[in-house]
């Protein structure tokens, strides 16, 4: 250990210098080679974990998308089916009030009779067996002209006023029982037809 003085700007020793060591108490120093390799570590470490968290936001964002788009492909579905349904059951009620109104202003002629009768014969799978048609009486009167080639047809025909039936409607009936034409049945066939399966 030396003693020495020291002044404004300069340090003088009491006794001469034997020797000398120099202590550096700062921070361990770092050859320019493993600085350069520490400063590339460091900069790949950064890039790693940046394209990492940049990965996952990514992966996140195209997980928020498909999930809004799957919701809206949902949404857009339900929608539309809610439309066709409500545009189906208002078709089906447009065409059986045009159906109704047609056949309610239809001016009925003998070959609409006719075309009634042959109908119901053909709805019986009957040629051969006795048959007894009900038609309204003004019906069977536009039918003289048609009679015989009924009667041709089907031998065992015959025609029988009923004033209860509308015009238009007709009724079979046969030893294996009775096949329904009235209009009113029809216009309900017609509508359960309408209705979706």
């Amino acid at each position: 250990m030396v003693a020495a003085r020291q002044s404004k700007n300069e340090l003088r020793l009491i006794e001469p210098l034997a020797g000398v060591s120099i202590v550096y108490d700062g921070a361990e120093r770092i050859a320019a080679r493993d600085h350069e390799t520490g400063k590339d570590d460091s900069y790949r470490k950064g890039y790693d974990e940046a394209s990492s968290q940049y990965n996952q936001q990514i992966l996140e964002f195209r997980n928020d998308v498909n999930a809004l788009r799957e919701s809206t492909l949902s949404a857009l579905e339900e929608k539309f089916s809610v439309i066709v349904g409500e545009a189906r059951e208002a078709l089906m009620a447009l065409t059986y009030e045009c159906v109704g109104r047609t056949l309610g202003g239809l001016e009925i002629n003998p070959e609409i009779v006719q075309s009634v009768v042959n109908s119901i014969i053909e709805e019986s799978g009957l040629d051969e067996e006795k048959m007894e048609i009900r038609l309204h009486p003004l019906d069977i009167e536009l039918l003289v002209e048609f009679e015989n080639e009924l009667k041709a047809k089907h031998p065992r025909l015959t025609f029988v006023e009923d004033e209860t039936l509308k015009r238009g409607d007709c009724l079979l009936s046969s030893r294996f029982g009775k096949v329904d034409g009235l209009l009113s049945t029809k216009m309900e066939r017609l509508k359960d037809g309408l209705k979706p399966s």
